[in-house]
């Protein structure tokens, strides 16, 4: 449907409907829906058969709303009253020359099997279901998205075939069966020899996404493409934790060595002298995208001792892309803005008015159910630096904080004294509830943190609770 047309609808009932009809006729035309229905527009001296024939004549009317109930199904196989003539040149209509999407049946009362009361000419087609008062909204939504043409679930624009499909680039296969094997392993030996494999055969298999001199185009490609390898490693983070006592070493190291080794030159046979920097752009990408889902996974299980101990460990980290500049580093050099995607890509893109292409990505698409939703993601990045600015290490942004609706679960029970004992002393590194107020006390609202074109402000922690409230429960 253009634009600026103006939708046209007509309405087949019977008159035990009418209140229904005139309810719905009247809301329709004030969302800018143009209704033809009898009570309105067929006068004295109007021809009523001419009239019955408007769904097919009038090629101004987009769709043709069935009102349906007993006495509308019954007229209508019977081929009885007006509905009965509606109906013959209706399913005359369906039959031959009419778009399936047209005749909308709206289903207003069902048998005592709960089965919608359907003419025989349209039992077979969709219909949207106004049976339950408490779900009319609901059902209305559905209604006038459709005849808008604006359905709550759109169908993306079609990308181009991965161009590893055609170069058999990628093989996940020796990756799986690592996983595998440390499952099965009894032999601590052999596990800890599989897991040290497994982060080098990781890094190893990420470097095929390297494309030199890259586009924004292939840049978002390839982090569409690199989902797979992903959820492998959200499989062995959850094997790591379990299988081993020392994971948050294993974890620590393993974030060093992804960010040292694939955002240095020298890793892909480039010459030092010589770096585009938006090369590795996907993998900075690919390793903030890992840490917001370690810590969704640690505060899952509500290991806080280890998220900690994360997010208080010193990184040794290459800041020269080519591994001459190794400094002392925080965690918040593994958040990354995407500069190719988000600066390049997006305003090319029919996203162009998101705050964050990879931010909407992550919340929406990138999901790994039952425990990686968008909202558990969302809730993690914002968790993140929200512990930071306690921790004194603000620099991390959180991308997703325009996704987040309730405050994450720990600022709501940090009121309960046995909880922050039990969850928030190990999370903050502290011993007394007074210790822990001085920490949330740096805990204040930072004007810089938000989206330039966003009003709010990324919320802290005391945008939830104030300071005496904590640990005012047993």
């Amino acid at each position: 449907m253009q634009e600026d047309k103006i939708p046209k609808i007509f309405i087949s009932y019977s008159w035990k409907t009418e209140n229904f009809v005139s309810d719905l006729a009247n809301k329709l035309c004030a969302d800018g829906v143009d209704v033809v229905w009898d009570k309105w527009d067929l006068k004295l001296g109007h021809d009523i058969y001419k009239f019955m024939e408007n769904p097919v004549n009038d090629s101004d009317i987009t769709k043709v709303l069935l009102i349906c109930d007993k006495s509308y199904k019954e007229k209508a196989d019977n081929r009885t009253g007006g509905v009965g003539t509606e109906t013959i040149i209706i399913s005359s209509e369906i039959y031959t020359n009419a778009k399936q999407e047209k005749f909308i049946p709206l289903i207003i009362e069902k048998d005592e099997e709960n089965k919608p009361f359907l003419p025989t000419f349209i039992n077979s087609r969709f219909y949207i279901d106004f049976t339950d008062s408490d779900k009319y909204d609901e059902s209305y939504e559905q209604l006038i998205r459709n005849i808008y043409d604006k359905p709550k679930y759109s169908k993306p624009k079609l990308g181009k075939k991965p161009d590893w499909l055609d170069e058999d680039k990628v093989n996940y296969f020796p990756l799986n069966d690592l996983i595998k094997q440390i499952k099965g392993s009894n032999n601590d030996k052999k596990k800890s020899y599989c897991i040290t494999k497994f982060e080098t055969d990781y890094i190893e298999t990420l470097k095929k996404f390297y494309t030199k001199n890259t586009t924004p185009q292939q840049a978002y490609d390839n982090f569409c493409n690199m989902k797979p390898i992903r959820d492998i490693y959200l499989d062995f983070l959850e094997l790591l934790v379990s299988e081993t006592n020392d994971f948050t070493d294993n974890l620590c190291s393993f974030f060093e060595n992804l960010y040292n080794t694939l955002t240095n030159i020298k890793s892909f046979g480039g010459d030092p002298y010589c770096v585009n920097l938006y090369d590795f752009d996907i993998f900075n990408i690919h390793i903030w995208e890992l840490f917001i889902l370690t810590i969704t996974y640690l505060r899952h299980i509500q290991d806080y001792k280890s998220i900690n101990q994360i997010l208080t460990h010193t990184y040794f980290l290459d800041y020269s892309s080519n591994g001459n500049k190794i400094e002392a580093s925080s965690f918040s050099m593994f958040d990354y803005r995407g500069e190719i995607i988000e600066a390049l890509y997006k305003p090319t893109s029919d996203r162009k008015n998101r705050f964050s292409i990879l931010a909407d990505d992550l919340y929406k698409s990138r999901l790994k159910l039952p425990i990686f939703t968008g909202d558990n993601i969302a809730e993690s990045d914002l968790f993140i630096y929200q512990v930071s600015q306690a921790l004194d290490k603000c620099s991390w942004f959180p991308s997703l904080y325009v996704y987040v609706k309730n405050p994450p679960i720990e600022w709501i029970k940090i009121k309960s004294k046995e909880y922050c004992q039990k969850y928030l002393f190990p999370l903050f590194g502290v011993n007394s509830i007074d210790e822990l107020k001085l920490l949330v006390a740096k805990c204040k609202i930072d004007k810089d943190f938000k989206y330039s074109s966003d009003f709010k402000v990324a919320p802290t922690i005391l945008s939830y609770i104030k300071l005496d409230e904590i640990g005012i429960y047993n």
